[in-house]
């Protein structure tokens, strides 16, 4: 009976604490990115050269004035942006759309449009169930 009762706590504990656990990881990775991001604007004001963070998979996004970079996460981590991040010699930034992604998986949709480089997640919203028709 005891065995029992401890198999069915497991049961109702292990799928939340899974889940706590993938929430504490993404927020990790989101953290690593934004300090990195913070990093390059720095770099951006101190040197006075232009910079221009570019999603690593896209390609091809160079800039004549501007020193191309890319940001490293954690395995299997990557990330999506869309414009690329152009941070000016001044460590202004201009406004992109970020994701990261666990593998395929989206995970975090940001969203920076200040000046500053910070990034807030986007709210997803979940369309209402549909109704079925009457007839």
């Amino acid at each position: 009976m005891v065995l029992a009762i401890f198999a069915m706590a497991a049961a109702i504990v292990m799928p939340s604490t899974g889940r706590m656990m993938d929430q504490a990881t993404s927020h990790a990775v989101f953290f690593d990115f934004q300090r990195q991001v913070s990093d390059l604007r720095r770099e951006a004001n101190r040197t006075g050269q232009a910079l221009r963070l570019v999603d690593p998979a896209a390609g091809g996004q160079t800039a004549a004035d501007a020193d191309v970079r890319t940001v490293t996460l954690r395995e299997p981590w990557r990330y999506t942006l869309a414009p690329a991040l152009d941070i000016a010699p001044g460590g202004a930034c201009s406004p992109t759309t970020a994701n990261l992604l666990n593998g395929d998986r989206v995970v975090m949709t940001l969203i920076s449009s200040d000046a500053d480089c910070r990034f807030m997640r986007q709210a997803t919203t979940v369309a209402p169930p549909r109704e079925p028709a009457s007839r």
